[in-house]
């Protein structure tokens, strides 16, 4: 039979063991609450960081809108009395004001109000007449019909000023108020002698005549068959 020292002895034994147990458990406790306490570090972080990346592509969005707003603010000049947006679209109207007219044209006041008067919706105003290029298509008749029916005409171009200004309005072929229908010599619609010419080729086949507004201006004319479906120009004074 053990003696009482042996047996305090091996209860000493079994505490120790049991105290190393307990520390042992303890330790791996602490590490898992470590291991925990990091992953859930590494996952607040990774969270910021995609709230923060979100932020800065809304941040940069909203810097793109508001410089094509500061862009559309400011704009570009213009020139007085006259609409210069490029139309292949309808252009908007500019206000023009009676004091401003009489500056730039410096004429009385009665030939100042017929120049600055406001051309209708969609319409281009250069000098004295009112411009409309369309964007539909039509044969050259029903163009002018068209043309008629809006309270113009097609485009009758007499001066370089015009040639020039309209070749520069768009990138189509449109049908001008030039023919040569019925007779040998090409003529305005309103019976007014051809003098200044800008054909490219009037050799072509064709009675009526086109502007081919992507050419030069000074050689930008064609001859081409009436029945053909195409942008036109009108014009009303």
């Amino acid at each position: 039979m053990a003696s009482k020292k042996e047996v305090e002895v091996e209860l000493e034994e079994i505490a120790t063991a049991e105290e190393e147990k307990e520390n042992k458990e303890n330790k791996d406790e602490e590490k898992q609450e470590t291991k925990d306490g990091s992953l859930d570090i590494y996952r607040k972080v990774r969270v910021y960081r995609i709230i923060s990346l979100v932020l800065f592509v809304i941040c940069f969005l909203l810097l793109i809108v508001v410089f094509v707003l500061l862009i559309k603010l400011t704009g570009t000049g213009t020139e007085p009395c006259q609409v210069v947006e490029e139309t292949n679209r309808s252009p908007p109207e500019q206000e023009c004001s009676m004091k401003k007219c009489q500056e730039v044209y410096q004429q009385p006041f009665g030939e100042t109000q017929h120049l600055c008067s406001n051309c209708a919706k969609g319409w281009l105003r250069f000098e004295n007449t009112c411009y409309f290029l369309s964007q539909t298509r039509l044969t050259w008749q029903q163009s002018r019909e068209e043309c008629q029916r809006k309270g113009g005409d097609l485009a009758v171009i007499t001066n370089p000023r015009v040639q020039m200004y309209l070749s520069g309005k768009g990138n189509l072929h449109y049908w001008i108020g030039l023919t040569h229908v019925g007779t040998n010599e090409w003529t305005w619609i309103n019976n007014t002698v051809l003098t200044v010419r800008y054909w490219e080729d009037d050799s072509s086949p064709g009675d009526c005549a086109i502007l081919a507004a992507n050419e030069p201006p000074e050689r930008s004319w064609r001859p081409s068959h009436c029945k053909l479906y195409l942008q036109y120009i009108c014009q009303k004074v």
